[in-house]
């Protein structure tokens, strides 16, 4: 009886067929491929982030008491608020060499990091000018009242830099989402910040903390919720 072992083998041992004309063409001539550079995500981001503050900065009133605070707490105060906004992004953006993903949770300490380093600069190093410097109370106004002017100017600077970062990391990211989300929203509640150093005239901490620091941490917080929901699968 035929049980078709003889027809397997011979099928087996026929020679392959040759390939097709489209195969060889495809094979033949493959596209090339762009490679993702480290550092294009995080120039594209920043730049594009720094743009809003650029342009605050040039068409605001700079701060009354600027000229008259002591230079070396205003040189630090930038510093923080830039480093802030420098380490934030890019640890969110770019991969550390020989790897090929950013580390979302470096990037979520760094930016918990540099929150919590401005609250204690502001909480304990916020100086004023007598006579010169605005404090609430002088206008009338509660220090809520008085932050939530310059917290709609940290979210304003915060919303371009998580919608372009997100575009950016929304196919790179298949975990960690929220640490990223937390990282670049505090980059851009950062470089709000860092134009609020310069033009605000508020000078109490009370102000600082909660319209700088604490719209900083908002914009983290709003950055891990979008992040989360969007990207984390």
């Amino acid at each position: 009886m035929d049980d078709g072992t003889d027809d397997l083998r011979a099928a087996l041992e026929a020679p392959a067929p040759p390939p097709s004309v489209a195969l060889l063409g495809a094979v033949g001539t493959p596209a090339r491929v762009r490679t993702r550079s480290r550092f294009g995500a995080f120039a594209a981001v920043a730049l594009l982030g720094l743009a809003w503050p650029a342009y605050t900065l040039a068409h605001a009133a700079l701060r009354p008491d600027l000229k008259l605070l002591p230079p070396m707490w205003v040189a630090v105060g930038a510093a923080l608020w830039g480093l802030s906004f420098g380490l934030a992004l890019w640890t969110a953006l770019v991969p550390r060499r020989g790897d090929v993903l950013p580390a979302s949770a470096v990037a979520g300490r760094v930016a918990g990091a540099a929150m919590g380093l401005l609250l204690v600069f502001a909480a304990f190093w916020t100086t004023s000018v007598p006579g010169v410097s605005a404090r609430p109370e002088d206008l009338g106004i509660s220090t809520l009242q008085s932050s939530w002017g310059c917290a709609k100017v940290v979210l304003e600077a915060a919303a371009p830099v998580l919608l372009i970062g997100f575009f950016a990391l929304r196919r790179l990211l298949p975990v960690g989402a929220r640490a990223a989300g937390i990282a670049v929203g505090a980059a851009g509640g950062a470089i709000g910040g860092l134009a609020l150093h310069f033009i605000c005239p508020m000078a109490t901490a009370g102000h600082v903390l909660i319209g700088h620091v604490g719209a900083m941490i908002a914009a983290s917080v709003a950055g891990a919720l979008i992040f989360g929901a969007l990207l984390d699968r």
